[in-house]
Protein backbone atom coordinates (compact mmCIF):
# COMPACT_ATOMS: atom_id res chain seq x y z
CA UNK A 1 0.00 0.00 0.00
CA UNK A 2 1.05 3.49 -0.76
CA UNK A 3 1.27 5.62 1.78
CA UNK A 4 -0.65 8.17 3.33
CA UNK A 5 1.62 10.46 4.53
CA UNK A 6 -0.52 13.78 3.81
CA UNK A 7 -0.71 15.81 6.86
CA UNK A 8 -4.31 16.84 5.58
CA UNK A 9 -4.88 13.22 4.25
CA UNK A 10 -4.34 12.14 7.76
CA UNK A 11 -6.96 14.63 9.88
CA UNK A 12 -9.79 13.83 8.12
CA UNK A 13 -10.02 15.95 5.42
CA UNK A 14 -10.62 13.40 3.09
CA UNK A 15 -14.10 11.09 4.03
CA UNK A 16 -15.22 8.36 1.86
CA UNK A 17 -14.41 6.23 -0.77
CA UNK A 18 -13.24 6.22 -4.56
CA UNK A 19 -13.43 3.44 -7.49
CA UNK A 20 -10.25 1.29 -7.44
CA UNK A 21 -9.95 2.19 -11.85
CA UNK A 22 -9.54 6.02 -10.66
CA UNK A 23 -6.20 6.01 -8.76
CA UNK A 24 -5.44 2.21 -11.01
CA UNK A 25 -5.99 4.89 -14.03
CA UNK A 26 -3.85 7.23 -12.73
CA UNK A 27 -0.84 4.87 -11.58
CA UNK A 28 -1.32 3.31 -15.01
CA UNK A 29 -0.83 6.77 -16.84
CA UNK A 30 2.23 7.23 -14.70
CA UNK A 31 3.97 4.16 -15.91
CA UNK A 32 2.95 4.82 -19.98
CA UNK A 33 4.14 7.95 -19.74
CA UNK A 34 7.80 7.19 -17.57
CA UNK A 35 8.16 4.20 -19.85
CA UNK A 36 10.73 5.20 -22.08
CA UNK A 37 10.05 4.59 -26.39
CA UNK A 38 13.17 2.38 -26.46
CA UNK A 39 13.64 -0.27 -24.05
CA UNK A 40 17.02 0.21 -24.26
CA UNK A 41 16.80 3.39 -22.30
CA UNK A 42 16.46 1.30 -19.56
CA UNK A 43 19.16 -0.67 -19.34
CA UNK A 44 21.47 1.85 -19.41
CA UNK A 45 19.51 4.28 -16.49
CA UNK A 46 20.03 4.29 -13.25
CA UNK A 47 16.76 4.35 -11.97
CA UNK A 48 17.82 5.15 -8.39
CA UNK A 49 19.25 8.07 -9.63
CA UNK A 50 16.38 8.85 -12.13
CA UNK A 51 13.53 7.99 -9.69
CA UNK A 52 11.52 10.85 -9.69
CA UNK A 53 11.40 11.17 -13.34
CA UNK A 54 10.47 7.60 -13.77
CA UNK A 55 8.43 7.00 -10.50
CA UNK A 56 6.04 5.10 -12.83
CA UNK A 57 8.61 2.45 -13.30
CA UNK A 58 9.37 2.34 -9.61
CA UNK A 59 9.11 -1.16 -7.72
CA UNK A 60 6.60 0.53 -5.40
CA UNK A 61 4.28 1.96 -8.41
CA UNK A 62 4.29 -1.22 -9.79
CA UNK A 63 3.27 -3.14 -6.75
CA UNK A 64 0.79 -0.86 -6.08
CA UNK A 65 -0.83 -1.54 -9.38
CA UNK A 66 -0.77 -5.22 -9.07
CA UNK A 67 -2.78 -4.75 -6.14
CA UNK A 68 -5.19 -2.33 -7.24
CA UNK A 69 -5.71 -4.77 -10.47
CA UNK A 70 -5.99 -7.81 -7.98
CA UNK A 71 -8.39 -6.08 -5.31
CA UNK A 72 -10.89 -4.45 -7.59
CA UNK A 73 -13.38 -2.28 -4.82
CA UNK A 74 -12.92 1.06 -3.75
CA UNK A 75 -9.93 2.60 -1.84
CA UNK A 76 -10.08 5.19 0.99
CA UNK A 77 -10.11 8.66 -0.21
CA UNK A 78 -7.20 10.08 1.98
CA UNK A 79 -4.95 7.17 0.17
CA UNK A 80 -5.57 8.59 -3.50
CA UNK A 81 -5.66 12.34 -1.85
CA UNK A 82 -2.09 10.82 -0.83
CA UNK A 83 -1.35 9.35 -4.14
CA UNK A 84 -2.47 12.73 -6.17
CA UNK A 85 -0.42 14.44 -4.19
CA UNK A 86 2.87 12.56 -5.21
CA UNK A 87 1.94 13.37 -8.88
CA UNK A 88 1.06 17.22 -8.16
CA UNK A 89 4.88 17.56 -7.39
CA UNK A 90 6.02 16.35 -11.23
CA UNK A 91 6.40 19.39 -13.84
CA UNK A 92 4.48 17.27 -16.06
CA UNK A 93 1.72 16.85 -13.10
CA UNK A 94 -1.16 18.54 -15.33
CA UNK A 95 -0.43 16.21 -18.38
CA UNK A 96 -0.57 13.30 -16.18
CA UNK A 97 -3.83 13.96 -14.92
CA UNK A 98 -5.54 15.03 -18.06
CA UNK A 99 -4.16 11.78 -19.48
CA UNK A 100 -5.63 10.38 -16.71
CA UNK A 101 -9.20 11.68 -17.21
CA UNK A 102 -9.01 10.87 -20.80
CA UNK A 103 -8.24 7.20 -19.65
CA UNK A 104 -11.18 7.22 -17.21
CA UNK A 105 -13.78 8.34 -19.59
CA UNK A 106 -12.26 6.01 -22.60
CA UNK A 107 -12.97 2.81 -20.41
CA UNK A 108 -16.03 4.42 -18.81
CA UNK A 109 -17.80 4.30 -22.20
CA UNK A 110 -17.50 0.93 -22.83
CA UNK A 111 -16.28 -1.13 -26.62
CA UNK A 112 -19.94 -1.29 -27.60
CA UNK A 113 -20.64 2.24 -26.70
CA UNK A 114 -17.63 4.04 -28.38
CA UNK A 115 -18.58 1.48 -31.53
CA UNK A 116 -22.17 2.70 -31.65
CA UNK A 117 -21.00 6.66 -31.46
CA UNK A 118 -18.47 5.92 -33.82
CA UNK A 119 -20.82 4.79 -36.78
CA UNK A 120 -24.12 6.74 -35.26
CA UNK A 121 -22.82 9.80 -34.07
CA UNK A 122 -24.64 11.78 -37.28
CA UNK A 123 -28.10 10.68 -35.91
CA UNK A 124 -27.67 12.33 -32.86
CA UNK A 125 -28.80 16.11 -33.09
CA UNK A 126 -26.01 18.40 -31.97
CA UNK A 127 -27.52 19.72 -29.11
CA UNK A 128 -28.32 16.41 -27.80
CA UNK A 129 -24.68 15.22 -28.07
CA UNK A 130 -23.51 18.26 -26.47
CA UNK A 131 -26.10 17.63 -23.57
CA UNK A 132 -24.79 13.85 -23.43
CA UNK A 133 -21.60 15.11 -23.34
CA UNK A 134 -21.52 17.13 -20.17
CA UNK A 135 -23.88 14.48 -18.31
CA UNK A 136 -21.46 11.85 -18.62
CA UNK A 137 -19.15 14.66 -17.19
CA UNK A 138 -21.10 14.92 -14.37
CA UNK A 139 -21.76 11.25 -13.77
CA UNK A 140 -17.54 10.39 -13.44
CA UNK A 141 -17.25 13.68 -11.88
CA UNK A 142 -19.44 12.17 -9.21
CA UNK A 143 -17.23 9.33 -8.84
CA UNK A 144 -14.74 10.62 -8.08
CA UNK A 145 -16.21 13.48 -5.51
CA UNK A 146 -19.29 11.83 -4.20
CA UNK A 147 -19.87 14.58 -1.52
CA UNK A 148 -19.68 17.76 -3.62
CA UNK A 149 -22.47 19.81 -5.44
CA UNK A 150 -22.16 19.21 -9.23
CA UNK A 151 -24.61 21.07 -11.45
CA UNK A 152 -24.37 21.74 -15.11
CA UNK A 153 -23.81 25.90 -15.82
CA UNK A 154 -26.66 27.62 -17.14
CA UNK A 155 -26.67 27.18 -21.28
CA UNK A 156 -25.23 23.87 -21.13
CA UNK A 157 -21.90 25.81 -21.55
CA UNK A 158 -19.89 24.12 -18.28
CA UNK A 159 -19.88 22.54 -15.38
CA UNK A 160 -19.85 23.95 -12.01
CA UNK A 161 -18.38 21.66 -8.72
CA UNK A 162 -19.12 23.48 -5.28
CA UNK A 163 -16.68 21.84 -2.17
CA UNK A 164 -15.23 20.16 -5.16
CA UNK A 165 -13.23 17.51 -6.18
CA UNK A 166 -11.46 17.68 -2.57
CA UNK A 167 -9.10 14.46 -3.27
CA UNK A 168 -8.61 16.32 -6.19
CA UNK A 169 -8.63 19.98 -6.81
CA UNK A 170 -6.78 20.41 -3.37
CA UNK A 171 -4.18 17.57 -3.98
CA UNK A 172 -2.16 21.24 -4.08
CA UNK A 173 -2.56 24.59 -3.93
CA UNK A 174 -2.43 25.09 -7.69
CA UNK A 175 -5.41 22.92 -8.29
CA UNK A 176 -3.23 20.51 -10.60
CA UNK A 177 -5.27 17.63 -9.84
CA UNK A 178 -8.48 19.63 -11.53
CA UNK A 179 -6.71 18.95 -14.90
CA UNK A 180 -8.23 15.21 -14.31
CA UNK A 181 -12.08 16.68 -14.61
CA UNK A 182 -10.47 18.57 -18.18
CA UNK A 183 -9.32 15.49 -19.64
CA UNK A 184 -12.58 14.19 -18.63
CA UNK A 185 -14.70 16.75 -20.34
CA UNK A 186 -12.10 16.38 -23.70
CA UNK A 187 -12.55 13.46 -23.69
CA UNK A 188 -16.56 13.42 -23.67
CA UNK A 189 -16.89 15.88 -25.91
CA UNK A 190 -14.40 14.05 -28.38
CA UNK A 191 -16.80 10.81 -28.23
CA UNK A 192 -19.81 12.43 -28.12
CA UNK A 193 -19.08 14.92 -31.39
CA UNK A 194 -20.43 17.83 -29.26
CA UNK A 195 -17.50 20.15 -30.85
CA UNK A 196 -13.99 19.67 -30.62
CA UNK A 197 -13.05 23.09 -28.72
CA UNK A 198 -10.57 24.08 -25.95
CA UNK A 199 -11.69 23.33 -22.59
CA UNK A 200 -10.40 25.75 -20.26
CA UNK A 201 -10.57 25.64 -16.20
CA UNK A 202 -11.08 29.79 -15.69
CA UNK A 203 -12.04 29.13 -11.67
CA UNK A 204 -10.55 26.77 -9.03
CA UNK A 205 -11.16 26.23 -5.65
CA UNK A 206 -8.05 25.49 -5.12
CA UNK A 207 -6.85 28.67 -6.06
CA UNK A 208 -9.34 30.99 -4.13
CA UNK A 209 -12.75 30.94 -6.24
CA UNK A 210 -15.48 29.68 -4.63
CA UNK A 211 -16.35 27.05 -6.99
CA UNK A 212 -15.12 25.29 -9.81
CA UNK A 213 -15.90 25.57 -13.32
CA UNK A 214 -14.75 23.98 -16.48
CA UNK A 215 -16.19 25.84 -19.99
CA UNK A 216 -15.93 24.13 -23.37
CA UNK A 217 -16.26 26.65 -26.50
CA UNK A 218 -16.97 24.11 -29.30
CA UNK A 219 -16.38 24.45 -32.78
CA UNK A 220 -19.28 23.38 -35.35
CA UNK A 221 -18.15 19.65 -36.63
Amino acid sequence: MMPVDSPRAQDGEFEGEIPVHIPLALLLTLRDLDTPEDPRELEEMDLSLNLRRRLGLSSVVLKQIRRYEEDGGDVRAAEVASLFELVAKRIDAPEIFAATGRRVTHEAFGRGARLTLRFGWRLIPSGLRRILAWGRVKKIARRLSPTSKIRIAKGMNGLVIERGLPVLATADKGGRGCEILSGIVDESFRTYRGGEGGVSHPQCEATGADHCLWVVEPTPG
